[in-house]
């Protein structure tokens, strides 16, 4: 019972007290203080070789492997700052991060050997050799004030129906970025300038998949569809209209088509 008195006693005193003071068994600065989120830690890195991934597909490889190389050291910042996570399945994502870096940075590295020592393997070099040559003595196309970008290049190969190399350059940005929808769309425009129009169909399919929000690869799916025999108008239609829908701009060569 003198118990009782006494706690009573002293919530009468408590209510007494500042709001602060409420509370008597710890304060504010005693509570653990919140974990960071893995994915806003991450934030600077994963930016950075965003940045990396669309320099490399620009065909600026030097500059896209000094981005990786400041994404590693931030991913090594990361994972010192946080010594008891970085052990934990919880921190795989790191870990993974820094294997795609270091794979990308590798095959950059390699495609610049390659491009050196004009060693791309295809069936027959002989205009492939050619041409790295030419890009290696600075020469520019014609007609161009500056050097081609990688893409340029690729489409310049299809229309000349260089496909080995058009293949080999796709391949290195496939393997800098897996699924890259840029890479997608030119492989499908090269399996349709080869006729293969099934295997254009499925990589667009996957190109669509990889960005939904860009128009490309729904204006390439309906030039594939009006190339069909015979046309599939309806199909090619939809496909231009959805990606009219996610920002693409007038088509007027496929709007006549589409007549």
């Amino acid at each position: 019972m003198r118990k009782l008195i006494t706690f009573l006693a002293f919530l009468v005193v408590a209510e007494a007290l500042p709001a602060s003071w409420y509370w008597p068994f710890g304060s504010d600065d005693d509570e653990a203080k919140p974990v960071r989120r893995l994915s806003e830690i991450m934030e600077p890195a994963s930016l950075l070789i965003d940045e990396a991934s669309d320099l490399a597909a620009d065909g600026k490889s030097q500059e896209a492997v000094a981005k990786y190389r400041e994404a590693l050291k931030c991913l090594d910042e990361i994972e010192a700052a946080e010594p008891d996570r970085a052990a934990t399945p919880e921190f795989a994502t790191v870990r993974n991060k820094r294997a795609y870096v270091n794979a990308a940075i590798d095959s950059l590295l390699l495609a610049q050997v390659r491009s050196n020592a004009s060693s791309v393997a295809v069936s027959d070099t002989t205009e492939l050799e050619k041409k790295l040559a030419e890009e290696k003595s600075g020469k520019e196309a014609k007609g161009s004030k500056r050097p081609l970008t990688r893409r340029e290049r690729i489409m310049e190969d299809i229309d000349a129906g260089r496909f080995d190399s058009a293949a080999a350059r796709i391949g290195e940005m496939l393997a800098e970025k897996p699924n890259g929808a840029a890479a997608l769309n030119l492989k499908a425009m090269m399996e349709m300038a080869q006729g293969k129009s099934k295997d254009a169909e499925k990589t667009l399919d996957r190109a669509i998949m990889s960005n939904p929000r860009s128009h490309f690869a729904y204006y390439n799916m309906a030039e594939l569809m009006l190339q069909s025999s015979p046309p599939r108008k309806d199909a090619a239609k939809r496909y231009y209209e959805t990606g009219r829908a996610v920002g693409g701009p007038r088509d007027e060569h496929l709007e006549e088509a589409l007549k």
